[in-house]
């Protein structure tokens, strides 16, 4: 019997978030979908996330805390932050303005490989759109609706019907 109480109990301090959190990590499992690929997912969702606390200060440390020589990491962190200010909350938006200093930052990224290659111009390039963007409220608002639009367009197999 204490351990129906117990149950019983559990179950009534369960909050909506953790029931829908259980709710998404079957889905997840069901479907296949990598840890961080549902982090992303959470992430960019209208819904005030959990995530957000976590994956935020993630990509400013990849702008930070990584060598030259891992410029793709870099890199890729920039296009994840213009996607998620495209595709996210306004939450993304104002908290990708107020770390617009790091971003300018790594418009003066500098790496050249063993082949001589400036790899670094990837890096300078994509920070200056990004800072552009960020500077520009109206262009972010526009950015923002026409991937509003785009995202119904284009439909295919994915796994978002459950």
């Amino acid at each position: 019997m204490d351990r129906l109480e117990g149950l019983v109990t559990a179950a009534s301090q369960l909050t909506m978030y953790d029931v829908k959190s259980m709710y998404n990590q079957a889905k997840n499992i069901v479907l296949n979908i990598s840890e961080m690929e549902a982090k992303v997912q959470e992430a960019t969702n209208d819904d005030p996330c959990q995530q957000f606390n976590e994956i935020m200060p993630c990509i400013y440390s990849r702008f930070m805390e990584k060598e030259a020589k891992e410029w793709r990491q870099i890199y890729k962190a920039l296009q994840l932050l213009e996607y998620i200010i495209k595709h996210g909350s306004e939450r993304v938006v104002d908290d990708a303005r107020s770390h617009l200093s790091t971003i300018k930052m790594l418009r003066n990224f500098h790496y050249i490989d063993d082949n001589g290659k400036d790899q670094g111009i990837n890096v300078r390039n994509r920070s200056k759109e990004l800072a552009e963007l960020l500077q520009d409220l109206d262009r972010v608002r526009q950015e923002r609706r026409k991937a509003k639009t785009n995202r119904n367009k284009y439909t295919g197999t994915g796994n978002d019907g459950m």
